[in-house]
């Protein structure tokens, strides 16, 4: 227990006492004293009880921090009143010190209280049998000190069964509210780098083309005007891809269908369009239909080696290959240059995109040079990408952190 809360603990005992008190006084000034029959009687005999009751309430104050020790102390203290004959102002007492050790208590002492209750049962019941003779005077004892004393422990310890459980579930509450939001951060984390990611897919091609042509132009008048359009139509198409990833952020966007394997023949299309000489081999052609995640991996696989053969190859020309057997297997090769790459370096993420898109499917991707030419192969287990879907999804999370 903190300080502060052992603070407030003791504050809220000092007004039970308090009252306690109170009660008990007036308990005593109406003569309800001398409950078991002995001691003095009348005006001058029944003040002294307010002794051991404002003892009994002087330990209260501490019910909550120190049960287990107030009820001892409470024990001696009735025990000894008792003797004398005893007020219904100590007894209200005395059965709120049981009630907070069954409350507040813990441990093994709580354990042994509870087989002290009833010791103490039947031995004030055997107590008064052997003292009286009758049996059923016996009995009546008994089972008023367990209706006193052990029901009222019964009561603290089932409450605090009660207040255990609740704060089982407030903490198992907080958490799942803590894992929910772990799980939506890391969601919410996964979907920036799927989108930085995708944008680098979707626009570095573009920048690179853009930047190739507005070269070519420079050193070549005769070329300037071709350039000219390849770079306008160019910054349209990246345009149009920026929009189209930055309309996902809008709620009141519909979502726009991902490419998927169907879109390779539209992709090469555009890069021939750009000026660079593809050549596209399906097996079979058309393509069967693929779950979507196998279908837009490739697709973005493609793109990225399209533009990479754009800004690195000696000549802007490319061999692609897709076929389909136990392996969806998709191949790009492009001539190396003569010399050193002089196009003008990237960040490095497009190969580690390329392969951890493949590596997400269960698949593998190779890319080096091959004789005179460079060349990427990808291949993906095509009958499991049904079932990796979510997997897909959830290592997208971790593919663009690079």
């Amino acid at each position: 227990m903190t300080t502060q809360r052992r603070a407030e603990a003791i504050g809220l005992d000092l007004r039970g006492a308090a009252l306690m008190a109170l009660l008990g006084t007036v308990l005593v000034a109406i003569d309800l004293v001398d409950i078991w029959g002995q001691g003095t009687r009348g005006p001058s005999g029944r003040w002294w009880h307010l002794v051991p009751l404002l003892l009994l309430c002087a330990v209260m104050v501490w019910r909550r921090v120190r049960p287990l020790t107030c009820l001892a102390l409470g024990v001696v203290v009735f025990a000894v009143e008792t003797a004398y004959g005893g007020s219904i102002g100590s007894l209200l007492v005395i059965i709120e010190l049981v009630y907070a050790a069954g409350l507040h208590g813990r441990g093994r002492a709580v354990v042994s209280l509870d087989w002290a209750i009833g010791i103490g049962v039947a031995a004030s019941g055997l107590s008064v049998w052997a003292l009286t003779g009758d049996l059923q005077d016996g009995v009546l004892t008994a089972l008023t000190v367990f209706a006193v004393f052990g029901t009222s422990f019964w009561w603290g310890r089932s409450s605090r069964r009660s207040l255990d459980l609740l704060a089982a579930q407030r903490r198992q509450a907080q958490d799942e509210a803590r894992l929910a939001e772990l799980r939506a951060r890391e969601e919410r984390r996964g979907e920036r780098e799927q989108m930085a990611r995708d944008l680098h897919d979707a626009l570095s091609g573009s920048l690179a083309a853009i930047t190739i042509h507005a070269e070519a132009g420079l050193h070549d008048e005769r070329s300037q005007r071709r350039a000219l359009e390849v770079v306008r139509a160019t910054s349209k198409d990246a345009v149009r891809e920026l929009q189209s990833m930055l309309a996902v952020l809008r709620p009141d966007v519909p979502m726009t269908v991902s490419p998927s394997l169907a879109d390779l023949p539209a992709l090469v299309e555009h890069s021939r369009s750009r000026g660079t000489e593809v050549t596209l081999h399906l097996d079979p052609d058309p393509l069967p239909e693929l779950p979507a995640p196998t279908g837009q991996a490739l697709y973005r696989v493609l793109q990225e080696a399209l533009h990479n053969v754009a800004r690195h190859a000696a000549a802007p020309r490319a061999e692609v290959a897709v076929t389909v057997q136990d392996d969806l297997v998709l191949t790009v090769v492009s001539p190396l240059p003569p010399g050193p790459d002089r196009a003008e370096p990237g960040l490095g993420l497009g190969l580690l995109s390329m392969r951890e898109r493949v590596e997400a499917l269960g698949g593998h991707l190779e890319a080096g040079p091959s004789g005179d030419s460079w060349r990427v192969r990808a291949a993906v287990p095509h009958h499991r990408g049904g079932t990796r879907e979510t997997s897909t999804q959830k290592t997208g999370t971790q593919e663009s952190t690079a």
